[in-house]
């Protein structure tokens, strides 16, 4: 946990997290609470609230599926930051959104892609 780009003890309310599953599948998460021992954030793209051990950055699963691990907590870029939060309103704001609302904007193309190219 040496890594610069994996500050598990630096996260706050707030900030982003990058994770990657076993399979590759990677997520950005908003971080929604921090404990001594835990980290809950919100994976932006599926709504899922994830649960991760704040010593090691793997998630814990209650339902037996396949954790993933915090493999950064660098922050991104202001206007990518800015993106990742709007999709996260759009998406989790608890209504479907439109067929218009529900394309992504050339920013948040942008953004996803710069998370994993």
């Amino acid at each position: 946990m040496t890594n610069q780009r994996i500050a598990l003890g630096a996260l706050d309310v707030g900030d982003l997290l990058h994770a990657e599953y076993p399979n590759g599948a990677k997520l950005i998460g908003l971080t929604l609470d921090v404990t001594a021992s835990r980290i809950r954030a919100r994976d932006i793209t599926r709504q899922q609230v994830l649960e991760f051990d704040r010593q090691t950055g793997v998630s814990i699963r209650a339902d037996g599926g396949s954790p993933c691990t915090i493999y950064s907590t660098e922050p991104l870029p202001p206007e990518l930051h800015e993106a990742m939060i709007g999709l996260d309103r759009k998406y989790g704001s608890g209504r479907v959104p439109t067929e218009e609302e529900s394309r992504l904007t050339p920013a948040e193309k942008k953004a996803l892609i710069f998370i994993d190219p």
